[in-house]
């Protein structure tokens, strides 16, 4: 039994940052794969348009410029006729122009039809149509300049035409010009006209709304009215501040006469009424009689009686006079209250003064308050009065304004209908120097390279798409997920097998005793020269890697398989034996391709008798060992093709001789038929330590390689991992291209 050996974890390289210089990479090789495609699409594309170009007459274009507006903006600048001549076109007499609007115009068949028809005279096979599709016109930057050109293959005809659309647009400009100015000037005569007489309907309007409301200006009747006002209220002011202080004396006597607020205003009030104070006075005076006339004559003497009557008459009118005076409120009112009120005859007398000064004081702010009353309506009124004032002032100055732009509008359109001419001017003169050759072939030749180096590319980029080998590791390891064991690089020095050498070769008998070695057509083109074989360090590589598979026991036989034919398989078998064999390891080489064997003619040996006669025939082993030029390395060729390979492949004999070669070698190696349709390889692993897959990049393709893979897996033989075979050195091989690199400045030193 064999043991399976462990499988190693190979930890990936790369990292993240090396993505972008991958992915260049990759792009590098596609470009050296399909760079004929792509340089002999570009050359053919290029080439051929270029010539086609090269080949139209050459195109000139002529350009003139136009100055239409004056640079300095003082000297006839007319551009407030628009503002002022309603209804007349003055496009034409503004300095502020619309270009765009402008351009329209120059363009259109109104300005253009006469230009060509003086056009015509001279070339009238000249199409309307094509003249206004080759004409340009545009502004200069931001600039009062108009560019105008003119584009055709011949160029006399576009000195022709620049010269008419010259003449032509100064001549259009010129009439226009004159004829809006005389259009203007008759309109402002009429303007003038009615202007003036609304000025004088004004200037009257304005003189009687004076005189109606006696009014020289707003300004001067509204500081009068101010001024009054701010009097008017200063004096209220003055008379509340006075008022003030009296009424807090008269509550201060009203107090020294034991009077409450309501009282002292009841006394105040009947104090003021003549009839009362009388009446007050005959009480009094006949208080005093009775109380004389009493000591002296006795209370019961008529004199009394008859005083006492005439008392009591007194008291009834002044009862009378105090309800007349202040209705209900003096009926409850007590003679002996409105008497004892007049016993202080000096504080009562200051009391019923100072009531009075309130009294005086109250009428003069009544007097000043309706005074400030009917000032505020005036200075109302004199609102609207002034808003009224200020509407005829106004339309007054602006119709004066009007009349005086005007008059100033009429002089400057005499000057100007005077001076006959145009504001626009020919800047350029125009003659040979003007025209430019504008074919731009030398950018349109460039233009079509790039193109055609994109179209080369993209055709070059779709075949690789398209193509299903395999060219690089990187796209081996996505889709093989195996150890890769070794990259082997390309080299140019290995023979390939050709239809001439097969031809002559099979005039060649297997059984014959032609001595291969010998054989001179043989060598020279499929035997191996080893010492043009470079990079056996790969194979070496090989071995160790492959040796390092096992842990437990050392790996000493193995299957090299392929997908397919021409995958370098048995080329890297015979190297591989030869890389081991020269590290003193004792190595056989099995050819187990009994339908095309190759092994012999690479090691340039007879394959008269080989594995195929020991298996079918009773003969030595040691009969079809065979010993190669390299010491140590020993070789059993196919033999003769046998009618069942399979059946000879899965005999008991073979499951034998293959244990007993594990035991008298170091290293056995067995060349298999391809992987794909044959079951050979996949039969004899089972008895090895495993197999290594062989890719080779360029003849392998993605589907056949992923179905290969597949089926061993589905096998479950043991895969020991891959062999990339005949990479080509680029950036993208890191270590073949730091192995070369090392190796030549190591030689150069």
């Amino acid at each position: 039994s064999t043991t399976e050996p462990e499988k190693l974890v190979y930890l990936s390289a790369n990292n993240s940052d090396d993505e972008d210089e991958i992915d260049l990479g990759e792009l590098w090789q596609i470009i050296r794969r399909r760079g004929l495609i792509i340089a002999t699409t570009t050359i053919t594309l290029s080439v051929g348009l270029s010539l086609f170009i090269l080949s139209k007459p050459p195109v000139y274009r002529g350009t003139f410029e136009l100055l239409v507006e004056p640079l300095n903006q003082e000297a006839g600048d007319l551009s407030f006729l628009g503002d002022t001549l309603t209804g007349i076109n003055t496009s034409s007499l503004r300095n502020s122009l619309d270009y765009e609007s402008q351009i329209n115009v120059l363009k259109s068949p109104v300005v253009i039809n006469p230009i060509l028809e003086n056009i015509q005279l001279q070339y009238p096979e000249l199409e309307p149509e094509k003249f206004t599709e080759k004409l340009n016109l545009q502004q200069l930057g931001q600039t009062k300049i108009i560019e105008v050109s003119y584009t055709s293959e011949s160029e006399d005809l576009i000195l022709f035409i620049l010269n008419q659309l010259a003449q032509g647009y100064i001549e259009y400009q010129t009439n226009d010009y004159i004829s809006s100015l005389s259009q203007a000037q008759e309109f402002t005569v009429d303007q003038i006209s009615r202007v003036r007489n609304d000025v004088k309907t004004l200037e009257s309007q304005l003189e009687d709304f004076q005189k109606n409301n006696n009014l020289i200006t707003p300004e001067s009747r509204n500081s009068t009215l101010s001024a009054q006002a701010t009097y008017i209220s200063q004096e209220i002011e003055n008379i509340q501040t006075e008022l003030n202080g009296v009424r807090k004396l008269a509550t201060e006597l009203a107090n020294q006469l034991e009077l409450s607020p309501e009282q002292g205003v009841l006394v105040a009030r009947l104090h003021r009424e003549e009839n009362y104070r009388k009446l007050i006075t005959e009480i009094k005076n006949l208080d005093s009689e009775i109380a004389v006339e009493s000591i002296r004559l006795g209370t019961e003497h008529p004199t009394i009686s008859t005083l006492m009557e005439k008392r009591n008459t007194f008291v009834s009118l002044l009862n009378q006079e105090t309800v007349k005076i202040l209705g209900s409120r003096g009926a409850n009112l007590s003679l002996d209250f409105l008497t004892s009120v007049s016993n202080n005859v000096e504080v009562t007398q200051r009391f019923f003064d100072t009531n009075n000064q309130i009294q005086v004081l109250e009428a003069k702010e009544q007097g000043l308050r309706e005074a400030q009353e009917r000032l505020n309506q005036d200075i109302n009124v004199l609102s609207t009065t002034s808003r009224e004032f200020n509407q005829i002032q106004r339309e007054l100055s602006t119709a004066s304004q009007s009349l005086n732009r005007l008059l100033a509008l009429s002089e400057n359109l005499e000057i100007e209908v005077a001076k006959q001419s145009s504001p626009w001017m020919v800047l350029t003169p125009i003659n040979d120097t003007l025209i430019q050759d504008v074919s731009g072939n030398t950018r349109k030749i460039a233009l079509i390279t790039i193109a055609s180096l994109f179209v080369g590319s993209a055709i070059g980029f779709l075949i690789d798409k398209l193509d299903s080998s395999i060219h690089s590791t990187d796209e081996l390891k996505n889709i093989v997920k195996l150890p890769c064991l070794a990259t082997i690089p390309y080299n140019k020095n290995l023979p390939k097998v050709n239809k001439k050498s097969k031809q002559q070769l099979a005039k060649k008998s297997p059984s014959s005793s032609f001595n291969f070695r010998k054989n001179k057509f043989l060598r020279k083109n499929d035997a191996i020269d080893f010492n043009l074989i470079d990079h056996l360090d790969a194979y070496f590589s090989l071995y160790t890697n492959i040796n390092l598979l096992g842990s437990d026991a050392s790996i000493r036989s193995i299957v090299i398989g392929a997908a397919e034919a021409s995958e370098g398989k048995s080329t890297t078998s015979v190297l591989l034996a030869k890389a081991i064999s020269m590290i003193g390891k004792k190595v056989l080489l099995v050819d187990v391709d009994f339908r095309k064997p190759r092994v012999h003619r690479y090691l340039g040996l007879e394959n008269v008798t080989g594995l195929s006669d020991y298996i079918t025939n009773e003969i030595d082993v040691r009969k079809i060992i065979q010993e190669s030029d390299q010491e140590n390395l020993f070789v059993i060729t196919a033999g003769t093709v046998p009618p069942n390979p399979t059946r000879i492949i899965s005999s008991q004999k073979m499951e034998s001789l293959m244990t007993n070669f594990k035991k008298d070698f170091d290293f056995v190696i067995y060349d298999t038929p391809p992987l794909m349709g044959f079951a050979d390889a996949k039969i004899i692993t089972p008895f090895t330590d495993g197999l290594v897959f062989v890719v080779g990049l360029g003849n392998a393709h993605r589907n056949r390689v992923q179905q290969t893979i597949n089926d061993l897996q589905m096998s479950k033989l043991s895969i020991l991992g891959m062999v990339a075979n005949g990479v080509k050195e680029s950036v993208g091989d890191g270590y073949y291209g730091y192995y070369n690199q090392y190796y030549n400045n190591y030689g150069d030193n």
